[in-house]
């Protein structure tokens, strides 16, 4: 019987597992990728105490502390989760099932990708998911952003800034973005609006060098020399294991309260699944050190009333 399971092996699911070690709670952490979101990242500039540092030493770092701690690290997949009548959970991984008298809830977002030639192969050599976080690595540099929801036209706006030119291209001749925004990007310069088009095919060696759209109306295609391109068509919540057991927004993320609690006690959740607004690194392990002190509080109290009674 663990004192916390931890879903999820992204900075998230570190931070929680870290301080929930601290607190001497018997501790697993499952996840299926080790490092979450930031696979997708090649350096990461805006990690408090690293002017930038590679993603994979970045991941290699929180892993080895978690591990010196004496956490149990598991690269699986969670199939379902139960809360039993004694108030404790069942977690399901393939033909193991594990028992926690918490559970914490860290399982990121997964961006949602285009499905087309090349996206994978120049995945992190030029094809990315986080302007925010790649974005400076272009600088006097020409790139494009797929997209047209507030994400991909604040993208496009904050690369207009750093990069010499900014193709954004969009399957739509309007966006969906805030009138404001869209005005901001329809006024920038170095911003060429490539609409009623969507990405075909993405070439390159080592790394990105071209890619290939196709007008919708026209049917013709065209081919546009670009050093990195940014997707941007939203992030998918994958939390349908947990629906029986939380409250959830109409983007299907995980309702919790200031102190990461959801609507099933002992089962919290933090990071990027959250209805938090940004999705940011820093966001998500502020968020899961309140998790993971949250849980610890929630065990104090029941073993409290458990000696009182």
């Amino acid at each position: 019987m663990y004192d916390t399971i931890i879903i999820g092996s992204g900075p998230a699911g570190m931070t929680a597992a870290i301080y929930a070690s601290r607190r001497e709670m018997n501790t697993l952490v499952i996840g299926k990728e080790l490092g979450g979101q930031m696979m997708w990242a090649s350096e990461i500039e805006n990690y408090p105490g690293f002017k930038s540092i590679n993603a994979f030493e970045l991941i290699q770092r929180m892993q080895d502390q978690v591990n010196s701690l004496g956490v149990e690290i598991k690269t699986a997949e969670v199939k379902k989760i139960e809360k039993r009548d004694d108030g404790t959970f069942k977690v399901f991984i393939n033909n193991d099932e594990y028992e926690a008298r918490t559970v914490i809830s860290a399982i990121g977002l997964s961006p949602r990708r285009l499905a087309i030639k090349g996206e994978e192969e120049l995945g992190g050599k030029g094809v990315s998911y986080c302007a925010n976080c790649d974005g400076p690595f272009y600088k006097g540099k020409i790139v494009s952003v797929i997209g047209g929801g507030n994400s991909a036209l604040d993208a496009a706006e904050i690369l207009s800034k750093i990069a010499k030119k900014v193709y954004l291209v969009h399957r739509r001749d309007e966006f969906k973005a805030f009138e404001a925004l869209v005005n901001e990007v329809k006024n920038r310069e170095n911003i060429e609006l490539v609409l009623n088009s969507s990405p075909k095919e993405f070439l390159g060696e080592e790394k990105l060098e071209k890619m290939i759209v196709k007008n919708k109306k026209t049917k013709e295609t065209r081919e546009i020399d670009v050093d990195g391109v940014f997707v941007e068509i939203g992030r998918i919540a994958h939390t349908d294991l947990l629906k029986e057991l939380v409250d959830r927004n109409e983007k299907k993320e995980l309702v919790v309260d200031n102190l990461t609690k959801t609507r099933t006690e002992g089962l919290f959740a933090c990071g990027d699944v959250t209805q938090v607004e940004f999705k940011q690194i820093p966001i998500a392990m502020g968020q899961a050190t309140i998790s993971a002190l949250s849980a610890y509080q929630y065990l104090q109290t029941i073993d409290s009333e458990k000696n009182n009674s």
